[in-house]
């Protein structure tokens, strides 16, 4: 059998502690055609980046260890070439972290719980799916 093409699946990085958050999430990006990596910690993360330059990546605001803006900055700073579109989601509104985040350059924030439509609408509004 040949294999006529092979195909570049939209590469995705999940950060996030909560176990089954993280796995919710994973099902709905990978209903969505995206190649979907798990990452409990900032550090692991930030390794990862840098080895497998990710398209996108999904931050949980309640990571230990940093402030999600200094974390966005760094993600977006250990690309290689192109760097990844960042999203922040979050169960509690703060907009003064959401505002921070989004200037360190984040393409939005969103508000848990969602559903897999608003999260097909904002990876296309950011051009990360077609």
């Amino acid at each position: 059998m040949k294999l006529e093409r092979l195909v570049d699946m939209t590469r995705c990085l999940l950060i996030d502690e909560d176990n089954k958050g993280r796995r919710c999430l994973e099902q709905m990006l990978s209903g969505l055609g995206l190649e979907t990596s798990l990452m409990a910690g900032a550090d692991d993360a930030l390794r990862y980046c840098n080895d497998n330059a990710p398209d996108v990546v999904m931050v949980s605001a309640d990571t230990r260890g940093v402030a999600p803006k200094d974390l966005v900055k760094r993600l977006r700073f250990s690309a290689r070439g192109k760097p990844p579109v960042v999203f922040l989601y979050a169960e509690h509104a703060d907009t003064d972290m959401f505002g921070q985040t989004i200037l360190e350059g984040a393409a939005d924030v969103l508000m848990m719980p969602f559903d897999r439509d608003l999260l097909q609408f904002k990876l296309r509004q950011a051009g990360v799916i077609t």
